[in-house]
């Protein structure tokens, strides 16, 4: 039974809002992270004229509607990354809140949403994956394995088998190419996906993966003619999706299968 079923359409409210606060700090992770900035101190500031902003500046999503997407203070253009974030950060919390079995894996589930998301959007705007954010999702998700059904030794065992595979598949690929394969930070998720997944929702984590990053890359590539493309936010999607519906879609899967 879902959590939004026994306690009501009302807890959907909050966490929705709980979803924008944390969507307005992701917005401000992944800014600041991958530029080397302290994300604990230093007030939130305008990049273009410095100015300290403020509550009428920081309300998700509506400071940057009624501002018409630009500084209040110098009036610069404010990329319309910070609604988005927040909007999607919100849309995953409520989601969360409908898929959740039960209080223990939605606290877990939306402890993990915005490292996910803050993933994701520094992989698209800097094609890295930052090694605090990987550790402290890994961490969650032995936590997520633990509370479901408590085999951490066979997460670690697969965690680790995937690792040594997708670096030996990488190194054999730079010596046939001359390049990277698939790069070892996009390894490092599909391990930690092992850790929380058993092995019938691995797999269809992968096959969503790997769906996903076809999509996901034959669009990069119509749009930026590039082939190489960030690879995490499709990881990442569908390891999202295999954690709230991985065993409802196994067993509609089994059922189609019989019937």
């Amino acid at each position: 039974m879902s959590l939004s079923t026994i306690a009501g359409p009302s807890l959907l409210v909050p966490l929705g809002a709980l979803g924008l606060v944390f969507g307005s700090f992701v917005t401000a992770l992944s800014y600041r992270l991958p530029r080397g900035e302290s994300v604990a101190r230093g007030r939130s500031h305008c990049p273009a004229c410095g100015h300290v902003l403020t509550v009428p500046d920081l309300l998700p999503i509506l400071s940057w509607v009624a501002q018409g997407g630009a500084c209040r203070h110098c009036r610069a253009q404010v990329s319309w990354r910070y609604p988005a974030i927040e909007a999607v950060t919100m849309a995953l919390f409520i989601a969360a809140g409908l898929a959740a079995a039960d209080l223990t894996h939605l606290v877990l589930l939306l402890a993990m949403t915005p490292v996910m998301v803050a993933l994701a959007v520094i992989d698209l705007e800097h094609q890295r994956l930052p090694n605090s954010l990987t550790i402290m999702l890994a961490m969650l998700a032995l936590a997520w394995r633990w509370r479901g059904d408590g085999d951490i030794l066979s997460g670690l065992t697969a965690a680790a088998a995937v690792a040594l595979l997708g670096a030996l598949l990488n190194v054999g690929f730079r010596k046939l190419k001359g390049k990277p394969g698939l790069g070892m930070g996009d390894t490092k998720l599909f391990a930690l996906a092992g850790l929380a997944l058993p092995l019938g929702s691995y797999l269809l984590f992968m096959t969503i993966a790997g769906v996903l990053g076809v999509i996901w890359g034959g669009l990069w590539r119509w749009r930026l003619g590039i082939s190489h493309f960030p690879f995490a936010p499709a990881i990442l999607a569908a390891y999202w999706l295999s954690l709230v519906a991985g065993e409802t879609l196994l067993e509609r899967l089994v059922i189609l299968r019989m019937g």
